[in-house]
């Protein structure tokens, strides 16, 4: 009986978990991520108000993984040997591929600024934004004057800024300042869609500082580079992520603040064997670092791995349309689609059924646990967020439904 090829993934976020469901039984594919639960990241920010709780937001990585008959091992992976074709582990174990596909992401990048590992609180994982929530809480219902930092005014940023909002925006002692080194919120997209966001924060509680970079940070204090100093019993830092050391200490990137480059195949430039996949990938032709371009990645990788194993040909990937949904908590929710912006409160009801699809996509309801589990996500999702936002009250009362921001 001719033995399985073996193909090992690292990594079991959006791009990983994808890359192995799209795989059949006849590898012998094995997973490896540190964490036992899968995140949906994208929805982490609802955590914050409370419209999302952390067990609606996480589903158990082994039974993704051996729902299509592959192994998942709960450990750290150390190193990538490409020459060797085989991937170590923080115990000492290794595991030999034929083909590996390394998902892993990215991780907090604090920029080197001065205390803010010590004083910031990252805005990355389900815990980070529980944490948060619990400060948040705990200082609200004290009754004392409040002043909540968010360093970086990018997606993290703005969806952080709308969930405070949305919790506590009436409450008469809070305080909120956004910090951001460009010169507009949401760096790299239309300035009509940041200034519309101003716009809506003007009777609200809320100082943007555009233009200004953080020289360091102290306990209840953020320095600012051009000499200002802003109170802060809270400091979120979510000023972006820089690429897992594993890619440079395996030689996959060649510096350790760059990213993976790929061929359009989404094989490693550096390695055949090795296919890199979501935000680890650095492609010839930029991608945004988005979940639905990890989805993406993720199926385009298996079906190469399978051509690449077969020794056929190589597909080239090909992105989709750029599309996004930005929610400033119940204040409004934005859609673009390539140049084109929309805005209104209904889409609120578009992002949660996102949600809703790939929750469902990842963790397909064929069995009593996750037919259970998309039960209660449903349940949640539709009275908290999906009906609220349709109501005909509420669409008058937000906009009068939907706006073309730029068109």
């Amino acid at each position: 009986m001719r033995s399985r090829k073996k193909v090992v993934i690292l990594g079991a976020n959006f791009a990983g978990i994808a890359c192995a469901r799209r795989l059949s039984s006849h590898f012998e594919v094995t997973v490896i991520d540190a964490s036992g639960y899968f995140e949906f990241l994208p929805n982490i920010h609802e955590l914050l108000s409370g419209v999302k709780s952390a067990d609606v937001l996480r589903l158990p990585r082994r039974r993704l993984v051996e729902t299509p008959g592959h192994t998942f091992v709960c450990e750290t992976a150390t190193a990538v040997d490409t020459q060797a074709r085989c991937v170590e582990l923080e115990s000492g174990q290794r595991f030999d591929f034929d083909a590996c596909v390394v998902a892993v992401g990215g991780v907090n990048n604090t920029l080197g600024v001065r205390g803010a590992e010590q004083f910031s609180l990252p805005f990355k994982s389900v815990e980070d934004c529980v944490v948060i929530a619990q400060r948040l809480r705990d200082l609200l219902t004290s009754g004392k004057k409040t002043s909540v930092v968010i360093i970086g005014a990018g997606l993290e940023g703005v969806e952080a800024l709308g969930e405070i909002l949305r919790g506590y925006r009436n409450h008469p002692r809070l305080a909120v300042h956004v910090v951001e080194s460009g010169e507009q919120i949401l760096p790299g997209r239309d300035p009509r869609l940041g200034d519309d966001i101003q716009q809506h924060c003007a009777d609200f509680p809320v100082t943007f500082h555009l233009g200004e970079s953080v020289a360091a940070l102290a306990k209840t204090r953020v320095k600012l580079a051009s000499g200002r100093s802003l109170p802060s019993d809270v400091t979120l830092w979510t000023a972006g992520a820089k690429p897992s050391p594993l890619l440079f200490s395996s030689g996959l990137a060649p510096t350790a603040s760059a990213w993976a480059a790929v061929t359009p195949t989404l094989q490693s430039c550096v390695a055949p064997t090795v296919f890199v996949i979501g935000d680890a990938a650095a492609l010839p032709d930029r991608v945004s670092k988005q979940a639905y371009h990890a989805l993406d990645m993720g199926a385009h990788a298996a079906g190469n791995v399978r051509r690449f194993l077969a020794g056929v040909p190589l597909k080239p990937f090909s992105r989709g349309l750029e599309l996004g949904l930005i929610a400033l908590g119940d204040v409004d929710t934005y859609l673009t689609v390539g140049q084109r912006i929309f805005a209104g409160p209904s889409l609120a009801a578009a992002k949660e059924l996102v949600f809703q699809a790939n929750m469902a996509r990842l963790d397909p309801p064929l069995g009593a646990s996750p037919a259970i589990a998309l039960g209660q996500r449903y349940w949640r999702g539709l009275h908290r967020l999906a009906l609220p936002a349709l109501r005909p009250a509420a669409l008058r009362n937000n906009l009068s439904g939907l706006r073309v921001i730029a068109g």
